[in-house]
């Protein structure tokens, strides 16, 4: 995979650990917008090299297309206010958003440029990858750390990236998305 870095040999990997409530946000608004993007925050705790996701919220008025979703600045800024008052020990720790299918080609969990040119360092991205499902499978982690699995008429993947420091280039981390209300607790 071009431009990422492999953790277990560069160092500790990144981990996420999605609580259901975080889990069911994510793929019922990828679902609902099929062949279209979603995207939304992440609310949480942030730890070292560790990111628990406690709630996902989409974006109501995100504009999107199949390939890309734009959210006005100002909406943000008033979601940022709420989250400083209400959190109550949660924090933003990042966003998430989906790829699904355009024409024959396939929604992927691996972030395209303009996903890596809008990262910002430090913060937590997941990609939310909407296919529709050939064959039904148990929702599992892959090898590569990817959350996978089938529900209803699509086949899901969630994976996670992160960028640690603002630079030129594709170079990014691969977070191990982990969701043991989903897989159970011996997956990995």
């Amino acid at each position: 995979m071009s431009g990422t870095r492999d953790d277990d040999r560069h160092g500790k990997r990144i981990e996420a650990y999605l609580s259901l409530p975080s889990f069911l946000t994510i793929v019922s608004s990828a679902v609902e917008v099929f062949r279209r993007e979603t995207l939304g925050y992440l609310i949480g705790i942030k730890g070292e090299n560790k990111f628990m996701v406690e709630y996902a919220i989409p974006y109501q008025t995100a504009e999107s297309t199949a390939t890309q979703s734009t959210i006005d600045p100002n909406r943000v800024l008033r979601i940022n206010e709420i989250l400083e008052t209400l959190a109550q020990g949660l924090e933003y720790i990042g966003d998430f958003h989906s790829h699904t299918v355009y024409g024959h080609i396939p929604g992927t969990v691996r972030p395209s440029g303009m996903d890596l040119m809008s990262t910002v360092p430090g913060e937590l991205n997941l990609i939310c990858a909407v296919n529709l499902k050939r064959k039904s499978a148990r929702w599992r982690q892959n090898r590569r750390g990817i959350l996978t699995g089938t529900v209803g008429a699509y086949r899901i993947e969630i994976g996670g990236y992160y960028v640690e420091r603002a630079h030129f280039g594709r170079k990014y981390r691969r977070v191990v998305i982990n969701c043991p209300p989903i897989t159970g607790f011996n997956e990995g």
